[in-house]
């Protein structure tokens, strides 16, 4: 091989090596933290809540470490009835809709759910603390610095 086509052949493998690296950088704190709010703003309205409060509005990074960040996001929303229908219809949104998985179900009176997209780094968790009431609540994971 050539000098000139082994340099070519080590440039197109360093420019794949590069484009590669960062595409699994995943999102910034700030996209995932958009994702997030995008997911649970859409979650309540198409579920048929009504009286949706923004409990935690979000859009501040969060020191977590390492000199990382993360974002926050939540709501709330009061029912008269049907909580187990709002549950069950969001588990389907979530896991349907954008991919999440279940990380944890839990087995309490709470209903209590956590749910994990690990593409968009986003964690939302599911609850319904009282008969007439029901939560939802996310963060992004711990993003590293930006390089």
């Amino acid at each position: 091989m050539t000098p000139v086509r082994l340099g070519v052949l080590a440039m197109a493998v360093l420019a794949l090596a590069t484009s590669c690296s960062k595409a699994d950088a995943g999102p910034t704190a700030a996209q995932a933290g958009e994702t997030l709010r995008s997911h649970i703003t859409q979650l309540m309205r198409q579920t048929g809540l009504r009286d949706v409060e923004v409990t935690d509005p979000g859009g501040k990074d969060v020191s977590c470490g390492g000199g990382g960040t993360k974002r926050t996001y939540g709501a709330r929303s009061t029912f008269d009835g049907g909580g187990d229908g709002f549950l069950l219809e969001m588990t389907g949104r979530l896991t349907s809709t954008w991919g999440y998985k279940v990380d944890m179900a839990s087995a309490t009176a709470s209903h209590k759910t956590v749910f994990k997209l690990a593409s968009s780094r986003t964690t939302v968790t599911v609850d319904m603390p009282t008969e007439h009431e029901i939560t939802v609540v996310g963060e992004t994971d711990c993003v590293p610095p930006q390089r």
